[in-house]
């Protein structure tokens, strides 16, 4: 091992040294991760008030119940109650889309009983969300269908507009 001097050969040394360019690359890496995730925080949540509705879900009386706003780019829907629906202290109403292709439904998310709720959709269903398409409402247990697939009746239904 060669004592530590001061010079172009310890620059030369540090140039080369592995363990160097594995922490300057942990030290980026973690810096670039805070950036980003820093970036992604400081965006503002959409304002979901100036979002068309794409789709309104009426119960079998054809009332709406749900008004139902789409933020394709934060990718993000916002389910407003139009009429409060009572509901089970054991049971949740989940909403599910259904497309021309589809094999089967695709969850979206659990909706609020009075209020709004905003919820996280992947890109994929953000993007089927502005075309053809409807939404159901099937009542689940307490925190959706333990499975991929609805579980309980479909209670509300609503037709997408495709002008999302």
């Amino acid at each position: 091992m060669r004592p530590y001097t001061f010079g172009v050969n310890t620059l030369a040394d540090t140039w080369d040294n592995i363990t160097f360019w594995r922490r300057t690359s942990a030290v980026l890496a973690v810096a670039v991760l805070a950036l980003l995730t820093v970036a992604a925080i400081a965006r503002d949540p959409p304002d979901f008030s100036e979002r068309p509705v794409i789709a309104v879900v009426r119960d079998t009386a054809q009332r709406p119940v749900w008004a139902i706003r789409l933020a394709r780019g934060a990718h993000q829907i916002a389910a407003d109650t139009l009429r409060p629906q009572p509901l089970p202290s054991d049971r949740s109403y989940q909403l599910w889309l259904s497309t021309a292709g589809a094999a089967a439904p695709r969850p979206l998310g659990l909706l609020p009983e009075a209020g709004r709720k905003v919820m996280a959709v992947v890109p994929e269903l953000a993007h089927l969300l502005g075309g053809e398409g409807e939404l159901a409402v099937t009542l689940e247990p307490v925190g959706g269908s333990p499975t991929p697939q609805p579980t309980g009746p479909t209670l509300f239904r609503g037709s997408l507009d495709g002008l999302g």
